[in-house]
């Protein structure tokens, strides 16, 4: 295809060259700076207009931005930005090319409509409001919205129909327990999806005046990560809802739902993966044309044969990246995205002459860096079960089928949970540390194993009561795929993970000394009968997928699984990190096993961050980890590393064991 020229430009900024990669690992000369991967984005919220002519985002991850900031998609190399007066805090997109703006000053909240034409502010007189979260528009009402708004009197509170312009509300319904409500083009109450007391999730429609129910959903671990069963749209005329459903079936699937009768109708599945209620694409009329499942890689699945040809030319220009965000209003211009494992890239696409255009991407300061090359894998384990897997290659150390030139160094990453799944595999907040890694010279894989969650509720129920058996042996038969594949040899090969992935990795290094040379446990458990008695864990969820302390069976088996029982098995270095405030995986548990290692003389680096809890947030916390855990995979793996610098003491971080090293890494 041809770009404009303007487009070449931009092209140029994506893929600027450093010095080529020595045939082994990244030079010295070549590292990104650490501190580079755990700055803010440099842009966050990316929406299309519904007018299809420009492109808004803000600047800060936080939210706490003054400045609305875009792009004329004629003119995408022109930034021009909206100020306001006070904390951004929500915004939306109005059918007359407006645009809706909450506008936080102190403690009191204005909702403000304005127009890109007009540089003027005209504020929505209504009751005072706490939070305002825009649910509905239509084009035959352009001057209306559905929002849901939490009043500062609370019998205030509940779903309304404003009018932006007069002020005046409607309330349609509270929203006690609604979690999703959806209406169509003349503002009617079409479905809904309810949470009660007991955290069943019931799918409602609305018929007569009175919602019925539809289908059930038991709590359950997919609801964990936010639920892979939901509403995804309902057609403008309020006949049928369109939504992901797991009920009666081992994987989510594509329904319609007939309001009238309730009938159910399948429209589309994967033999592999959930469908997910995410970065589908409707008609005009609100109707699915198609819809995506994750299998390490996005798999879309045509519903409307309209937009096959759409989805077959932007899969061969984005090299099978493609991600939808969003649509203009008569559907003619798209909003897409390329997920590979690096910063997210936008481009704007027109249909009509199949143009596609690139815009920037959201993360600028990796612009004039070479990242890792990303592949899909199936492995497939010893008992016959299928796993996903993303394979990170070094930049210039990659084959044509994705695996490198030559075994190099490699990182198995075990992902938190178990039951979080799906939402890993394209998160800058975890992609960030594989791209950092593979610059130092490492492969990543980032695998899945059975109990966790998008695939299906036979691979989540596999891994019941498995933690220390099947779901172990899963982590093991990757490692020895990557062997045998090439990729990696036993000498030059760790583990990694974090939450439940540092349990993995805790007892990955107890149970299997002769594979893993050297592990990184972030946060993991390690006494697992102890941690099952915590008030987090002890419950029916943990008991029945993980094991019962209230019973000898239960307890025999929790500690079969617990890392702390094979504690003298581990023959090879370990990092350990945790985060005082941590009120999953309290800090004792680290503690404890450091303390357990360093008595048996086991080689074990030990430190911990008062001021974070689960899951490090301070970019500080992360460049300090990070200055730590390069020089120790380094001892171990022979990667890369880059030096000190000031990086170490911009986290607060408190050793326990390992000072000498963590002073002289140098």
């Amino acid at each position: 295809m041809k770009y404009p020229v303007t487009c070449w430009l931009l092209l140029l900024v994506f893929v600027l060259p450093t010095t080529a990669l020595s045939a082994q690992s990244p030079s010295p000369d070549n590292l990104i700076p650490r501190t580079l991967f755990f700055k803010d984005k440099t842009r966050n919220n990316v929406r299309l207009s519904l007018d299809g002519s420009s492109v808004f985002y803000q600047k800060k991850a936080d939210g706490s931005d003054s400045t609305l900031y875009y792009l004329k998609v004629n003119f995408p190399l022109h930034e021009k930005k909206r100020r306001f007066e006070g904390k951004l805090t929500n915004w939306d997109m109005l059918y007359d090319g407006g645009l809706l703006a909450v506008v936080q000053q102190d403690t009191s909240f204005t909702l403000y409509s304005t127009s890109l034409t007009s540089n003027k502010l005209r504020k929505v007189n209504f009751f005072p409001f706490k939070k305002l979260k825009m649910v509905h528009t239509s084009a035959r009402f352009p001057n209306k919205i559905a929002a849901d708004i939490v009043a500062v009197e609370p019998s205030q509170s509940g779903l309304y129909i404003l009018d932006i312009l007069s002020g005046s509300t409607k309330r349609l319904t509270l929203m006690d327990g609604f979690e999703q409500v959806f209406l169509d083009e003349n503002f009617g109450l079409v479905a809904a999806l309810r949470n009660d007391s007991n955290q069943v999730r019931t799918l409602l429609r609305r018929h007569n005046g009175q919602w019925k129910e539809v289908i059930s959903y038991p709590f359950a671990p997919d609801n964990f990560i936010g639920g892979v069963s939901k509403i995804i749209s309902v057609s403008k005329d309020g006949q049928a809802i369109y939504a992901t459903d797991n009920s009666g079936k081992d994987k989510s699937t594509l329904i319609s739902i007939n309001t009238e009768t309730g009938e159910v109708t399948e429209l589309a599945s994967d033999p592999d993966a959930d469908i997910f209620p995410a970065a589908f694409t409707l008609d005009l009329d609100g109707n699915p044309t198609s819809v995506v499942a994750i299998y390490a890689d996005t798999r879309r699945h045509i519903v409307d044969e309209s937009v096959r040809a759409d989805f077959d030319f932007l899969d061969k220009e984005l090299k099978g990246s493609t991600s939808f965000a969003g649509a203009s209003q008569n559907d003619s211009t798209w909003l897409v995205r390329k997920l590979d494992g690096g910063p997210v890239s936008y481009f704007i696409y027109d249909r009509k002459t199949q143009k596609l255009t690139p815009l920037f991407n959201d993360y600028e300061y990796l612009n004039d860096y070479d990242l890792a090359t990303r592949k899909a894998y199936t492995v497939t384990t010893r008992d016959g079960m299928k796993l996903p897997v993303h394979v990170y290659v070094p930049f210039g150390m990659s084959r044509g089928d994705g695996t490198p030139k030559t075994p190099l160094p490699t990182i198995i990453y075990v992902h938190g949970g178990p039951w979080a799944g799906v939402t890993h595999w394209n998160s800058w907040f975890h992609n960030r540390n594989f791209q950092l890694l593979a610059n130092r010279g490492y492969v990543v894989i980032n695998m899945e194993f059975r109990g966790t969650t998008g695939l299906g509720k036979a691979m989540t129920d596999a891994g019941d009561k498995q933690w220390g058996e099947a779901m172990h042996y899963d982590i093991v038969d990757v490692a020895t795929w990557a062997i045998k594949q090439g990729i990696t040899n036993r000498s030059r090969l760790g583990i990694w993970g974090w939450s439940y992935g540092g349990y993995a990795t805790n007892f990955a290094m107890a149970a299997s000394p002769d594979l893993f040379k050297c592990g990184v446990s972030m946060y993991g458990i390690s006494d697992l009968p102890a941690f099952c008695q915590l008030p987090f864990a002890d419950n029916d969820l943990w008991r029945t997928r993980v094991g019962d302390s209230n019973t000898d069976e239960g307890l025999a088996l929790l500690e079969k699984h617990s890392p702390m029982t094979y504690l003298k098995g581990i023959a090879n270095p370990i990092l350990l990190t945790t985060g005082s405030l941590d009120d999953r995986v309290p800090q004792e548990q680290s503690d404890k096993f450091a303390s357990e290692l360093k008595s048996a003389k086991k080689d074990v680096t030990y430190f911990f961050y008062p001021e974070e809890g689960h899951d490090y947030r301070k970019p500080e916390s992360w460049v300090s980890f990070w200055a730590i855990t390069e020089a120790f995979l380094s001892k171990n793996l022979g990667g890369s590393k880059q030096g000190r610098l000031n990086d170490i003491e911009a986290g607060k971080f408190e050793v326990m064991f390992g000072k000498e090293f963590i002073d002289g890494l140098d």
